[in-house]
């Protein structure tokens, strides 16, 4: 696990980024830097990072490393799983996190009908990941409308399948080892965003609703027709929003 610039740390756009805090990026359960690139393109130019939850299976252990490896100083945004992490950043060194995005994540605890056993036991038959994604979570993942999209029902098990079944069990050891940040959110004071799909089936209109009640600083954004992977379903949207709330994350920081 470590930290990588993306395209050589920029984005295309102006040649001036010298007041632009890098943006760092934490994917979410079995994806990489395809889930942001759609968005990414439709950013102005900035130092642009990822941080991939690989060979880790602690969240506190995976804050800490990328941690380690971040700039003094930056804008945080992760999506789903990497939400979380980012939440355990956020919470570990709020100084350094000049501004912090949360896309399809959640603030909640483990919920008791996915107690650590019963998680484990519901991804025992992710042996074949293709089959696991495209038959198991596919309804869970896009909007109806999307259901019949190939191409992104594609590039999703692709990155699945890029990933590997033990990452799969690295990232759900992670997602079981969080802890209920409803209340230290409060205590993160940074510009937020909190953007979601209005069908996201697995981190809820409602999550979203209560993280961004609860931060001190932060913006609400629900998509219409859009489900969990909100990025790949809505990036036009998805990337004005983000545009939005680096503006503010800058503004802030100057």
């Amino acid at each position: 696990m470590g930290i990588y610039e993306m395209n050589g740390g920029k984005l295309t756009g102006s040649d001036n980024d010298t007041e632009r805090l890098p943006l760092l990026l934490v994917p979410g359960t079995l994806c990489d830097e395809r889930v942001f690139t759609p968005v990414l393109a439709l950013l102005p130019e900035r130092s642009v990072s990822i941080a991939p939850l690989t060979d880790v299976s602690d969240v506190h252990e995976a804050a800490r490393r990328i941690l380690a490896d971040a700039p003094p100083r930056f804008a945080l945004l992760g999506f789903s799983l990497g939400g979380i992490v980012s939440l355990e950043i956020a919470a570990t060194e709020p100084g350094r996190v000049a501004g912090l995005a949360l896309i399809g994540s959640n603030a909640r605890p483990v919920a008791p009908e996915f107690h650590a056993e019963r998680r484990r036991e519901a991804i025992s038959g992710s042996e074949n990941l293709d089959h696991y994604i495209r038959k198991i979570m596919w309804p869970r993942y896009v909007s109806e409308g999307r259901r019949q999209d190939a191409a992104l029902q594609h590039l999703i098990a692709a990155m699945a399948r890029d990933g590997g079944r033990q990452l799969l069990l690295n990232q759900t050891e992670i997602g079981l080892s969080r802890i209920d940040s409803r209340d230290r959110i409060a205590r993160m004071t940074m510009p937020s965003l909190v953007l979601g799909g209005c069908e996201d089936a697995l981190c809820t209109p409602e999550m979203q609703r209560e993280m961004a009640h609860r931060l001190p600083d932060a913006q609400l954004a629900l998509l219409p027709d859009a489900g969990h992977f909100v990025t790949l379903e809505q990036p036009e949207a998805v990337a004005a929003h983000i545009s939005s709330w680096l503006e503010r994350v800058d503004r802030v920081s100057a």
